[in-house]
């Protein structure tokens, strides 16, 4: 039975499923949702960014490896925490953040591993078919990416937020060939990770105007969910990305375009890269990219 926000507005499932792979020599201590961004951890940010929508509830899909760090998650974020924290360390007591308001809950992942599974597992917990999904590590510190998808864009339509097509940067996201005009496009066909030689080529074909970079927002509508559903035993890699594309194939779904990126909690920081000087952790993958070529890497 659905059972849609208090607030009117859909639910979100947060999913934080990974083990971190590509921050290895830190991730087995720490899940990397819990790196921090601006001086809070990036799920926190997450949250404020769900309550910003107006959604009420909220459920995130975590390995079931790091369930024993969950219940001190759960504490810490749960309402009125922060000024318990503040009384205790006689701080100033500060407005609680937006995510306070959030019905919250935690689910271990069950059933085959991967991104789609943490989607199912989320729509089974909520008993809903219509809801937001965000991937834990994409991280938006001024809390407005997933209302700028909802806003933009109809409901009961599937959409995702993408950033403008980058031939350097194309290689860690899904790069969606898009139709149509304005800020909402149509997705015709989405490529996984393409290398540098594949990325121009699409370019040449297609030109960057018609090209965007897959970010970790989704509205995931009914007929969409079934088509998930179906591909956790269809396809070979339950990658959320590749069953969208075949999604897109018959399907309607919107592209928003976003010239804000994200902060990647996955990306290693220059001094996890190569052991040299020191940069603030999780910078935005842009920036890492634009530090990489400025170094000749």
């Amino acid at each position: 039975m659905k059972q849609p926000s208090p607030s009117g507005v859909p639910p979100v499932v947060i999913a934080a499923g990974g083990l971190g792979t590509r921050v290895g020599s830190w991730s087995p201590y720490l899940p990397k949702e819990l790196r921090p961004v601006r001086g809070r951890p990036g799920l926190a940010h997450i949250l404020d960014e769900a309550a910003a929508t107006g959604s009420r509830h909220a459920v995130v899909i975590h390995h079931p490896y790091y369930t024993p760090l969950i219940e001190w998650t759960r504490q810490v974020l749960a309402p009125g925490a922060l000024a318990r924290y503040q009384t205790l360390t006689n701080q100033p007591l500060e407005q609680p953040p937006p995510a306070e308001a959030l019905q919250l809950d935690f689910i271990a992942q069950h059933g085959r591993y991967a991104d789609v599974t943490s989607v199912l597992n989320g729509a089974e917990h909520l008993r809903t078919r219509e809801f937001y999904v965000v991937f834990a590590d994409n991280v938006d510190p001024t809390h407005a990416a997933l209302l700028a998808l909802a806003t933009a864009t109809s409901p009961g339509t599937p959409a995702v937020l993408a950033t403008p097509f980058d031939t350097d940067a194309a290689r860690h996201f899904g790069v969606i060939v898009c139709s149509g005009e304005g800020p909402v496009r149509r997705m015709r066909r989405l490529v996984e990770k393409p290398d540098r030689e594949h990325s121009i080529r699409l370019e040449a074909e297609h030109g960057a105007a018609n090209l965007r970079l897959l970010q970790g927002r989704v509205r995931v509508t009914p007929g969409l969910l079934h088509h998930l559903a179906a591909a956790v035993h269809g396809m070979a890699e339950t990658k959320l990305s590749l069953a969208l594309a075949s999604y897109a194939r018959s399907h309607r779904v919107d592209v928003v375009t976003s010239t804000r990126p994200l902060t990647d909690l996955g990306m290693p920081s220059r001094e996890e890269s190569d052991g040299k000087g020191s940069m603030c952790a999780a910078l935005p993958v842009w920036n890492q990219l634009g530090y990489r070529r400025a170094a000749g890497r």
